[in-house]
Protein backbone atom coordinates (compact mmCIF):
# COMPACT_ATOMS: atom_id res chain seq x y z
CA UNK A 1 0.00 0.00 0.00
CA UNK A 2 2.75 2.17 -0.54
CA UNK A 3 2.40 5.33 -2.12
CA UNK A 4 3.14 5.35 -6.19
CA UNK A 5 2.19 7.58 -9.24
CA UNK A 6 -0.72 5.63 -9.89
CA UNK A 7 -2.13 6.40 -6.73
CA UNK A 8 -5.87 7.59 -6.66
CA UNK A 9 -6.57 11.01 -6.07
CA UNK A 10 -8.12 11.70 -2.31
CA UNK A 11 -11.55 12.35 -2.29
CA UNK A 12 -12.79 15.47 -0.47
CA UNK A 13 -13.04 13.65 2.82
CA UNK A 14 -9.54 12.11 3.04
CA UNK A 15 -8.01 15.33 2.37
CA UNK A 16 -9.95 17.11 5.38
CA UNK A 17 -9.13 14.34 7.33
CA UNK A 18 -5.34 14.74 6.09
CA UNK A 19 -5.45 18.32 7.19
CA UNK A 20 -7.41 17.78 9.89
CA UNK A 21 -4.30 15.58 11.07
CA UNK A 22 -1.38 18.10 10.01
CA UNK A 23 -3.21 20.67 12.12
CA UNK A 24 -3.52 18.54 15.03
CA UNK A 25 -0.29 17.45 14.91
CA UNK A 26 0.85 20.96 14.63
CA UNK A 27 -0.91 21.87 17.76
CA UNK A 28 0.31 18.61 19.82
CA UNK A 29 3.72 19.30 19.40
CA UNK A 30 3.17 22.86 20.23
CA UNK A 31 2.05 21.53 23.43
CA UNK A 32 4.51 19.16 23.68
CA UNK A 33 6.90 21.74 23.52
CA UNK A 34 4.87 23.86 25.88
CA UNK A 35 4.93 21.23 29.08
CA UNK A 36 8.70 20.60 28.26
CA UNK A 37 9.02 24.71 29.26
CA UNK A 38 6.68 25.29 31.94
CA UNK A 39 9.61 22.46 33.99
CA UNK A 40 12.62 24.54 32.10
CA UNK A 41 13.39 21.72 30.41
CA UNK A 42 15.73 22.59 27.66
CA UNK A 43 15.83 22.65 23.46
CA UNK A 44 17.75 19.12 23.51
CA UNK A 45 15.23 17.39 25.61
CA UNK A 46 12.21 19.04 23.90
CA UNK A 47 13.70 17.56 20.47
CA UNK A 48 13.43 14.34 21.95
CA UNK A 49 10.36 14.43 22.95
CA UNK A 50 8.99 15.68 19.57
CA UNK A 51 11.55 14.00 17.12
CA UNK A 52 9.07 10.23 17.38
CA UNK A 53 6.38 12.32 15.87
CA UNK A 54 8.58 13.89 13.61
CA UNK A 55 9.53 10.27 11.84
CA UNK A 56 6.54 9.80 10.19
CA UNK A 57 6.69 13.00 8.45
CA UNK A 58 8.01 11.44 5.64
CA UNK A 59 4.87 8.74 5.39
CA UNK A 60 2.75 11.59 5.19
CA UNK A 61 4.38 12.66 2.19
CA UNK A 62 4.69 9.50 0.41
CA UNK A 63 1.13 8.86 1.58
CA UNK A 64 1.99 5.68 2.91
CA UNK A 65 -0.93 4.33 5.09
CA UNK A 66 1.60 1.57 6.82
CA UNK A 67 3.85 4.30 8.20
CA UNK A 68 0.73 5.78 9.39
CA UNK A 69 0.05 2.62 10.89
CA UNK A 70 3.56 2.88 12.45
CA UNK A 71 2.78 6.39 13.41
CA UNK A 72 -0.81 5.68 15.49
CA UNK A 73 1.75 2.81 17.53
CA UNK A 74 3.92 5.61 18.46
CA UNK A 75 0.61 7.84 19.26
CA UNK A 76 -0.05 5.44 21.46
CA UNK A 77 3.45 5.63 23.74
CA UNK A 78 2.15 8.98 24.02
CA UNK A 79 -1.09 8.46 25.29
CA UNK A 80 -0.01 6.63 28.17
CA UNK A 81 1.90 9.10 29.23
CA UNK A 82 -0.49 11.62 28.72
CA UNK A 83 -2.83 10.12 31.01
CA UNK A 84 -0.23 9.88 33.43
CA UNK A 85 1.03 13.63 33.54
CA UNK A 86 -3.19 13.75 33.06
CA UNK A 87 -3.56 12.25 36.90
CA UNK A 88 -0.14 13.25 38.53
CA UNK A 89 -0.60 16.91 37.96
CA UNK A 90 -4.58 16.75 39.07
CA UNK A 91 -5.77 17.57 35.50
CA UNK A 92 -4.36 21.15 34.81
CA UNK A 93 -4.97 22.51 31.43
CA UNK A 94 -1.75 21.33 29.58
CA UNK A 95 -1.88 18.37 30.49
CA UNK A 96 -5.46 17.80 29.74
CA UNK A 97 -4.90 19.33 26.13
CA UNK A 98 -2.59 17.25 25.60
CA UNK A 99 -5.09 14.41 26.46
CA UNK A 100 -7.51 15.80 24.35
CA UNK A 101 -5.32 16.48 21.35
CA UNK A 102 -3.58 13.03 21.52
CA UNK A 103 -7.10 11.73 21.03
CA UNK A 104 -8.77 13.88 18.14
CA UNK A 105 -4.93 13.03 16.26
CA UNK A 106 -5.61 8.94 16.74
CA UNK A 107 -9.33 9.34 15.96
CA UNK A 108 -8.46 11.67 13.22
CA UNK A 109 -5.38 9.34 11.98
CA UNK A 110 -7.46 6.47 12.00
CA UNK A 111 -10.40 7.90 9.76
CA UNK A 112 -7.55 8.85 7.39
CA UNK A 113 -6.36 5.50 7.24
CA UNK A 114 -10.07 3.94 7.33
CA UNK A 115 -11.22 5.88 3.61
CA UNK A 116 -7.91 6.56 2.25
CA UNK A 117 -6.58 2.76 2.50
CA UNK A 118 -10.56 2.29 1.11
CA UNK A 119 -9.75 4.48 -1.91
CA UNK A 120 -6.49 2.68 -2.98
CA UNK A 121 -8.16 -0.58 -2.34
CA UNK A 122 -11.00 0.75 -5.19
CA UNK A 123 -8.63 1.74 -7.58
CA UNK A 124 -6.48 -1.27 -7.36
CA UNK A 125 -9.65 -3.61 -8.67
CA UNK A 126 -9.87 -4.16 -12.25
CA UNK A 127 -12.87 -3.42 -13.67
CA UNK A 128 -15.17 -4.65 -16.06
Amino acid sequence: MEASSQAPAKSRLTRALWWTMAALWMLFLCQQVADIARFNGGWGLAALRVAPLSIFLWSWHRDSVIGLIWFELVLLFYFISAVEATFAYHADPLSVSGLTLLAALFAACLGYIRYRGRERRESAVPSD
